[in-house]
């Protein structure tokens, strides 16, 4: 039976939309693709999720590969941030899950300025009962070390807690620890994976 729910927030409970705040600052194309290339898809932004890292070196970095533009790296960066936004069911969800006496768990990659600056403000972590993001622990998705803290931190009994994430790689992870997990594909996806363990909203 099911006692505990855990939900990623990217692509889960938020939108991540870097291509469409990208695309709001109107570069010319080419200076696009490389801002495209250095930050938003380089291996440096898996970086900020993990906290190790900080802003101002994650920029360095990225301004290294590209002096030329490192003043619209920055300004992008600086306002990341808002290409997060939470999805419009996201708060009706974890309320009416909260309510039928499932605690609710986060667990996410984001990074500490990211998440502090806008995340943190979410209605729907008002429904939850804790958090393990990835910057407060310095590991993240599909890493173990981060399905273990969560897992220890709030005293989960993986066979009866269902895992919410987008990507397969972290919904392998989870269920190697015993975690029962549905990869989700849109709001539809997230009523039918409760459904089949018995969870009607």
């Amino acid at each position: 039976m099911i006692r505990t729910l855990i939900f990623d927030i990217g692509n889960v409970l938020a939108d991540f939309d870097w291509k469409g705040y990208l695309a709001g600052w109107k570069l010319p194309e080419e200076e696009r693709r490389v801002v495209e290339r250095e930050l938003f898809l380089s291996p440096l932004w898996k970086e900020i999720d993990r906290g190790v890292l900080s802003d101002e070196e994650i920029l360095r970095r990225v301004c290294a590969a590209a002096p030329e533009l490192s003043e619209t790296f920055r300004k992008i960066y600086r306002g990341a941030a808002a290409a997060v936004s939470q999805y419009d069911y996201a708060p009706g969800l974890l309320k009416a899950l909260r309510e039928k006496g499932f605690p609710i768990y986060i667990l996410s990659n984001y990074g500490k300025t990211f998440y502090e600056d806008r995340l943190s403000q979410f209605d729907f972590l008002a429904y939850t009962d804790g958090q393990v993001i990835s910057y407060e622990v310095r590991h993240i998705k599909p890493e173990p070390e981060i399905y273990k803290i969560l897992l220890s931190r709030f005293s989960i009994d993986p066979k009866e807690a269902l895992f919410f994430d987008d990507l397969p790689a972290n919904v392998e992870a989870a269920r190697a620890f015993g975690i029962h997990a549905v990869q989700v594909k849109g709001y539809a996806s997230i009523v039918r994976g409760l459904k089949e363990y018995g969870i009607e909203i």
